[in-house]
């Protein structure tokens, strides 16, 4: 080979090694996110949970540093168990998040069902905070707190209402026969059937239920410290006389956490927590909240984390109590 020919080749060679150095550079300095970001619900389509992260996710993608698609993975079963489970074994690049129910996964921990300690992860936000609502079949007889104590009432629960329903029976002095459904929409139905004599769910899910039974069934309290602005003519325990430990306050709600699995990168994590508070101050997403009558409730992750420790601490108190009721 002559030496232009020698020249010729050793130039493309060294061009060739220039430009994948510089690729390979670019790759590596490439800020985050650099493809779709997946949040899991662990629920079926169609619940408060998929609806919520749904909104997030339209309006999460507008405030991203780069433009990337964020869609939603459906893992539902075993009352959320599932979703949290992949949630906390996925890679922490960020690019799996979940919208995990703080309660439902503090009780999974408590009961020992969730070997992944929920304390480990990395906690980004909050989209919703909902008290209880109690109601109960208007033929059921439940019309007072005495009722339910006298009676050994059919509570209409999901699993993951387990042990809130249970914190509430003990906090009123009552006994009860949990039921348990697939889903709130169920249950719905068959406190309006009279399958049932009480339900629980959260007040935007069970305040639906009570207007959609055309009088087949009544709210009773809610198991808040205040009243609800929203249901002004709701009583509060308080306001039936109970004075409740205020650690049971901790988990008589259904909040809707913004969560990464354990180890995320600390910039990767500004990135998100920064984007998420921008989309949930977005005008539109506020807007399609209240259209979907879900009130806006967001916290930072340290408050969130604290209050996680809270439920798995008094869920713990009431675990022998919902144990056998547990599959």
């Amino acid at each position: 080979m002559d030496m232009k020919k020698q020249w010729f080749w050793g130039a493309i060679v060294v061009a060739t090694l220039l430009i994948v150095a510089a690729t390979s550079a670019r790759a590596a300095a490439a800020p985050y996110p650099t493809k779709k970001i997946a949040i899991i619900v662990p629920f079926k389509p169609g619940g408060g949970f998929d609806l919520q992260a749904r909104m997030l996710a339209m309006s999460l993608e507008k405030y991203l540093p780069n433009k990337v698609n964020v869609v939603i993975e459906n893992v539902a079963g075993a009352g959320g168990k599932m979703g949290a489970v992949q949630l906390a074994k996925s890679k922490p690049d960020g690019y799996t998040i979940g919208v995990m129910g703080l309660e439902s996964v503090a009780f999974m921990r408590a009961l020992g069902q969730l070997q992944e300690d929920p304390q480990r992860w990395t906690f980004l936000g909050q989209l919703s905070s909902d008290p209880l609502l109690v109601a109960v079949n208007a033929s059921a007889g439940l019309k007072t707190l005495a009722d339910m104590k006298a009676k050994d009432f059919r509570f209409g629960i999901t699993s993951e209402m387990l042990a809130s329903a249970a914190v509430i029976c003990k906090t009123i002095g009552a006994n009860f026969r949990p039921v348990l459904f697939d889903g709130s929409g169920d249950a719905v139905l068959a406190g309006m059937r009279g399958d049932v004599d009480a339900l629980v769910f959260s007040w935007p899910t069970m305040i639906k239920g009570v207007r959609d039974s055309k009088g087949k069934m009544n709210s009773l309290f809610v198991p808040s410290q205040s009243r609800l602005p929203s249901l002004p003519d709701v009583p509060t325990l308080a306001d039936l006389g109970v004075r409740a430990d205020p650690a049971i306050y901790a988990v008589v709600a259904t909040s809707r956490t913004i969560v990464a699995p354990p180890g995320v990168d600390k910039t990767i994590q500004e990135i998100l927590v920064n984007a998420i508070n921008k989309a949930t101050s977005d005008p539109e997403f506020i807007k399609q909240m209240k259209q979907a009558e879900f009130d806006l409730v967001t916290a930072k992750p340290d408050e969130i984390k604290v209050r996680m420790k809270a439920a798995v601490d008094e869920f713990t108190v009431v675990s022998d109590m919902v144990k056998s009721y547990v599959k």
